[in-house]
């Protein structure tokens, strides 16, 4: 029984894994295609705009070293025969040289990316911890005055600027207190302000969803039921509300990840570190097609994961989405001729 239960799983398993793995998949093609064509849609020649934009005058307009370096950076040749050059490029992990710098794409990526994910992961935290002491904080309280006006805080980290509370904690905590580096990445407590800023909006829009679907969640029969056995208020929220509201909230979870890619280019500018935002404002300011490429594709590929493992997620968070995994065979046929 059990050798044949065993390819029956494998099977549930991979139908139930192809098709995440195949949209993960299509979403990396559809953006490095998109920027491909974006990209080559700009007019002028990148290389020529490149080189103008770092030397300006002292520019070479000489055609053989034009075509020499067009050649090297991989930009020659027809649009078709690009396309697939550089994409067999990106599949072995090559993403090119930087025009401006004359480095490998890969290299700045790899040098800039771990400061970037120290800022997006200790905001994540930040955000997600904070939404969730709030919620529970309201949800403990008992006048409705106190918890509404527990639940209209934390949205005004959507409606203030990143760049305005990142200038604000500048000017308090490093200009006034002196306790934290206003800029730099060399001073691991450096990191603190800028994600703070961070984690305003993350949290903010984390706390919109989670706390919707805790108040949901304490209007459940169920939870009338744990208040009618003499279960404590914490019990119940950590036991029974918190597992049933984290569904939704993951949700945006995955979808913060594209938020920070994108946050951190004004955080990181505000704050004067090296890092995936700045880099690619550096790129952009100097017209270097192959750096901005190859972050597009780098966070595409970030942010394609974190949905990927959020959708996994969701079947060890809620049994129901997990019918074909984690029940045996005859209780499925069993409910099936129910």
């Amino acid at each position: 029984m059990a050798s044949a239960g065993a390819p029956s799983r494998l099977k549930s398993t991979a139908l139930f894994l192809a098709p995440k793995i195949l949209q993960f998949v299509f979403v990396i093609w559809a953006t490095y295609t998109v920027t491909f064509l974006l990209i080559n849609a700009l007019p002028g020649d990148p290389v020529l705009a490149a080189l103008a934009a770092k030397g300006g005058d002292a520019t070479t307009t000489d055609p053989e070293q034009l075509q020499a370096l067009r050649e090297r950076y991989g930009l020659d040749g027809p649009l078709w025969q690009q396309y697939f050059v550089r994409l067999g490029g990106v599949l072995v992990g090559d993403f090119g040289i930087s025009i401006s710098t004359g480095l490998p794409v890969l290299d700045l990526i790899g040098r800039a990316l771990p400061n970037t994910a120290q800022v997006a992961i200790l905001a994540l935290v930040l955000g997600i911890l904070g939404a969730a002491l709030v919620t529970f904080l309201a949800y403990l309280s008992r006048p409705r005055w106190l918890r509404n006006t527990l639940l209209q805080v934390p949205p005004l980290g959507v409606a203030i600027p990143a760049f305005l509370s990142g200038l604000v904690l500048i000017t308090v905590f490093s200009f006034g207190l002196g306790w934290l580096p206003s800029s730099g990445t060399r001073d691991p407590m450096s990191v603190v302000l800028p994600a703070i800023t961070l984690a305003l909006p993350v949290g903010a829009l984390f706390f919109q969803v989670f706390s919707s679907a805790v108040l949901e969640a304490m209007e459940s029969p169920y939870v009338f039921t744990a208040v009618a056995k003499g279960l404590s208020s914490r019990t119940i929220f950590v036991r029974h509300v918190l597992r049933n509201s984290l569904l939704p909230s993951i949700t945006v979870i995955g979808l913060q990840i594209g938020y920070l890619a994108g946050g951190t280019a004004v955080v990181e500018t505000v704050f004067s570190r090296d890092g995936i935002g700045r880099l690619t404002v550096d790129a952009v300011l100097a017209r270097d097609v192959t750096v901005i490429q190859g972050v597009i594709v780098v966070v595409a590929i970030v942010y394609s994961l974190a949905n990927l493992l959020v959708d996994l997620s969701y079947s060890f968070i809620d049994p129901r989405i997990r019918p074909a995994l984690a029940r045996p065979k005859t209780a499925r046929k069993a409910e099936v001729s129910a």
